[in-house]
């Protein structure tokens, strides 16, 4: 990965502790604590995202587009460790495979969950071994793409709760939305008007 894209998206990331409760995997509202890896590789002289797609015959957000991740089991020392074994268990790639750059601010999931999203380089991202009961197939997507404001749709629904917005982004035929796309954006926003 080259070196200053590293230190520039490490400089928008957060470097201090997680509350203590969150990294020891309890979370706040009585939600479980979860976390994610969003993978950054390089392709072509510039960085993209490995994605993975559920499989379709999971209980839960079946088919969807999301990061490598789950949630926090007693055996993990703390929420950085559920995101390395998640990737391994789901790709394969163990955690000697990955550099961990830094975290964005943790997002509550409408399945219960307070996922902290860690981001760091995977190495070898062609090296994979998806967990075929779970990962239905990964794909990646340059992450210029995500940057250009016109590649993404900015959605506004009515809920109980208020108006509530979302993103969503569609790279050739694959939709990508929800607690992903939010993830996407808050990196993106934080590098505005920085960008590369």
């Amino acid at each position: 990965m080259d070196s200053q894209f590293k230190q520039h998206i490490q400089k928008h990331l957060n470097q201090q502790l997680i509350a203590n409760d969150v990294w020891l995997g309890s979370a706040l509202n009585s939600e479980r604590a979860a976390a994610v890896l969003f993978p950054f590789y390089w392709q072509d002289n510039e960085p993209w995202v490995l994605l993975t797609q559920r499989h379709s015959q999971l209980k839960h957000h079946s088919g969807q587009v999301s990061f490598p991740g789950g949630a926090y089991e007693n055996q993990d020392k703390n929420i950085r460790h559920t995101a390395l074994r998640e990737t391994e268990e789901e790709i394969g790639v163990p955690k000697q495979r990955i550099d961990l750059w830094g975290f964005l601010d943790s997002v509550e999931s409408i399945s219960g969950f307070y996922v902290t999203p860690f981001v760091g380089e995977i190495k070898e991202p062609d090296d994979l071994d998806l967990c075929t009961e779970e990962v239905e197939r990964t794909f990646g997507v340059p992450f210029a793409y995500f940057q250009e404001p016109k590649n993404r749709i900015n959605h506004r629904i009515k809920t109980s709760n208020g108006v509530k917005e979302y993103a969503e982004f569609t790279y050739n035929d694959d939709v990508i939305w929800g607690l992903t796309a939010q993830i996407i954006v808050q990196l993106v926003n934080r590098l505005e008007p920085t960008r590369l």
